[in-house]
Order: structure tokens, then sequence, then C-alpha cells
């Protein structure tokens, strides 16, 4: 787990706090934390970050907006959207925009994040699986 870095999102610092202690805690131990949006984007674009929890009611970039943006720089790229103030609507356009998991604030435990941050990690290494057995069968092919 130790190989995967997180990016928690969330203006909200005791949120962050607690979840960065929570993952640090089960074994991640590239956990970053950023207050703004604009400034997640461009941490985002210097560095690979594996799994991002974004809070969808942002100030500056809306949620929606930042989601799209994380999945046009890495497709690959675990987003898990939070939010406060949910409606159906945010929950479908989240999935539409290839969100890949929805987490309603407050969370019922510290173990349900980290339940599906974990489920991120299982769905990374599946799609690290297949490009292996790929490359691997490029390579014999040739």
């Amino acid at each position: 787990m130790s190989g995967y870095s997180i990016m928690i999102v969330d203006e909200d610092t005791a949120i962050s706090e607690r979840l960065h202690e929570t993952f640090v805690s089960a074994g991640y131990s590239q956990v970053e934390l950023c207050a703004d949006p604009a400034h997640a984007l461009d941490m985002f674009q210097k560095k690979k970050y594996h799994i991002v929890l974004a809070d969808m009611t942002m100030p500056k970039i809306d949620g929606m907006e930042f989601l799209r943006r994380i999945r046009e720089y890495d497709p690959l790229t675990q987003v898990i959207a939070m939010a406060a103030h949910s409606t159906l609507d945010r929950i479908l356009t989240c999935l539409e925009l290839g969100a890949n998991g929805y987490l309603v604030k407050p969370f019922k435990s510290d173990e349900q994040v980290l339940e599906v941050v974990n489920d991120s990690v299982k769905k990374l290494e599946r799609w690290r699986e297949a490009i292996r057995e790929t490359i691997a069968a490029s390579r014999r092919d040739r």
C-alpha cells in the first residue's frame, strides 16, 4: 500500500487531517492534503497521484469540473467524490464523469472510507496486471 499516493482535497481541514491519520495508520505512506482545488490541480500535474478524494462543493472550482480535469490528466487515477450535501443528480453526474466512488459526509466511519480506498487500490492492481500481460504478450508476438 505504501506505493500508492493519495491526495485529499477538502477545505475542511479537520476531515482531511482525520483521513490522513486513517490512511497513514493503514500503511499508506504517501498522503497529501490540499484545501484549494486550483492548487490541487497544479500539484496533480507535477506529481502522480493514484487516488484522489475530493469534496464536490469546493470554492473556486466546482467539484464536477475538478473531477473532469483529473480524468483528463490521468484516466487511471481513482477519484472518490465526497459531499455533505448530496443529490441524486450529483451522484449520477459523478458516475457519468468517471468517479470511482462516492462518499456522503459525515462518513459512517473512517473504516468505510478506508474500504473505498482499498477497493480503488484493487482496481489499480487489476489495471496494472492487464497492462503487464498485454505488454508481455506483445513482446512475445514480435
